[in-house]
């Protein structure tokens, strides 16, 4: 199947971007309680907070999302999925993968287009502080092409082991 290397290089990958987004995360809060303390006791907020903390959740979500469902550590309705049989289950998720896959190859087609114009034509947000676009495009094309490869193994994952159930089920002898 996948080498083992090429799985260790990946799975890295996985963990530094988490590492990022965590950091980013903080670097974030500081800032964030920078720009409150600014704000209330000074009456001078920090210039530019609003465009800063959109491309940093941008950053933190698409850098984050992949290690975490690398990990199984996204949201689950495990009151729903604890009440179906083990069959459907993995049925669920054979479809939650399918449907990641389609919408998570759009937002990287699309996003990649959005991010090729905004580095074409140089785009900026913000009037207090000038931050480019394209950073954070690209970042969430990189996070997204990484989630379609992770639903990719986690669609295989199922399949293999719905198909060797499946077998192991038609050659058991009844009792």
């Amino acid at each position: 199947m996948i080498s083992k290397e090429i799985n260790n290089v990946y799975v890295q990958l996985l963990i530094t971007l988490n590492h990022i987004s965590v950091i980013i995360i903080f670097f974030t809060a500081v800032w964030i309680f920078g720009d409150v303390i600014g704000r209330y006791f000074f009456n001078q907020p920090i210039p530019g907070t609003t465009e800063l903390v959109k491309t940093a959740i941008i950053a933190i979500v698409f850098l984050g999302f992949p290690y975490a469902l690398y990990k199984k550590a996204h949201i689950r309705t495990m009151m729903v999925t604890q009440r179906l049989s083990p069959k459907i289950t993995k049925w669920l998720e054979i479809l939650s993968s399918v449907i990641g896959i389609v919408i998570f190859t759009l937002v990287c087609i699309y996003g990649w287009e959005a991010a090729i114009k905004a580095w074409d034509v140089n785009e900026f947000e913000g009037v207090q502080l000038r931050i480019p676009t394209y950073p954070s495009r690209f970042i969430m094309v990189l996070g997204s092409a990484l989630l379609v490869i992770q639903y990719l193994i986690e669609l295989f994952k199922s399949l293999r082991t719905t198909i060797t159930e499946k077998n192991k089920g038609e050659n058991e002898w009844p009792v």
